[in-house]
């Protein structure tokens, strides 16, 4: 089989179609414009139309295959010995394209193991950090924030930009708990200082209220003391009834001194028990200036108890008192 391309003169074939295509100007305006069908010259026009222009394209048609077939034999044999060609061809590159894929693939397997280990590294020595973060006060997450800073992220090569990602991930997150630490702390210190002012308030409450109990336990005994050192004055005795005046009968017998004596007896032995104390004097105020003469000596004898009359100044006072 010969691969050559066919001699042929092609100047004949094409005047042939020449030939059509000049007598297509004159078929179209013969033929160009469909008659009145409804009249005889016309249907006749039209029947004589169809067998003419028929001729033409059936003999064009035929000159047209003639004209080819050469042609279409050489482009047969070409693709047929292009396909063995390509067969061939596809033989040698065939196992190239085999080793390549295979390589290629190994190639793939190592860039991901390489990938994964680089991410278990994000992993370990970046992302870690969150996990560090948890339960730091704002000191330790201040300092671990400026430690996440100097993260190095340039041995990261095929996953970098994850790496940076990852750095900025933890900073911002860091960022975002040293914020919340410091507010936490902000509100557990408002606290403390509340709760230390209630109790405060709370002691020194407590504290008025047992002053205020010994102040007047203080007064109690003072009144009891006082009660003690001057008792109420006992009630002055009923005077005797005068005697009946005698009978003049008994004008003249002797006078019964009886009781007079037994009342004598009574007053002698009770002023040697000394239950009739002579009354002292009594002088009248009112309860304000009573209770704060008993709260001044009170205060007084406090102040005592405590070593004031150490005071270098207490000599001078007394002394001014005095005067």
């Amino acid at each position: 089989m010969t691969n050559a391309a066919p001699k042929t003169d092609y100047k004949g074939e094409l005047v042939k179609l020449d030939a059509v295509e000049q007598a297509l100007a004159g078929l179209r305006e013969q033929y160009g414009t469909v008659p009145d069908m409804q009249t005889k010259e016309g249907y006749a026009l039209c029947k004589k139309g169809i067998k003419e222009l028929t001729t033409y394209r059936t003999s064009t048609d035929k000159l047209r295959k003639e004209i080819t077939k050469p042609h279409r034999d050489f482009i047969d044999r070409v693709n047929q010995y292009g396909k063995d060609l390509i067969e061939k061809l596809e033989a040698i590159e065939k196992p190239l394209k085999d080793a390549k894929q295979h390589e290629d693939e190994r190639a793939e397997r190592e860039k991901q193991q390489r990938i994964a280990k680089l991410r278990e590294r994000i992993q370990v020595e970046i992302l870690s950090y969150k996990d560090t973060a948890v339960g730091l006060d704002s000191n330790a997450l201040a300092e671990l924030h400026d430690d996440a800073v100097n993260i190095n992220t340039d041995g990261f090569f095929d996953v970098a930009k994850e790496a940076e990602d990852a750095k900025a991930d933890v900073l911002q997150h860091i960022s975002d708990m040293h914020a919340h630490a410091l507010e936490k702390e902000r509100l557990a210190t408002e606290q403390a200082e509340v709760e230390a002012e209630r109790r405060r308030l709370r002691e020194e409450n407590e504290k008025r209220e047992a002053e205020q109990k010994e102040l007047e336990e203080l007064r109690r005994f003072k009144a009891e003391q006082e009660a003690k050192r001057n008792p109420a004055p006992l009630p002055q005795p009923k005077p005797e009834p005068e005697p009946a005046p005698l009978p003049a009968a008994a004008e003249h017998k002797p006078l019964n001194t009886s009781r007079l004596s037994a009342a004598a007896q009574r007053h002698e032995a009770e002023v040697l028990r000394g239950e009739r104390a002579e009354v002292p004097e009594q002088v009248t105020i009112s309860r304000g200036e009573y209770e704060q003469l008993l709260a001044d000596q009170a205060k007084l004898r406090a102040l005592e108890a405590m070593g004031v009359d150490n005071w270098s100044g207490y000599e001078q006072a007394m002394q001014q008192l005095a005067a």
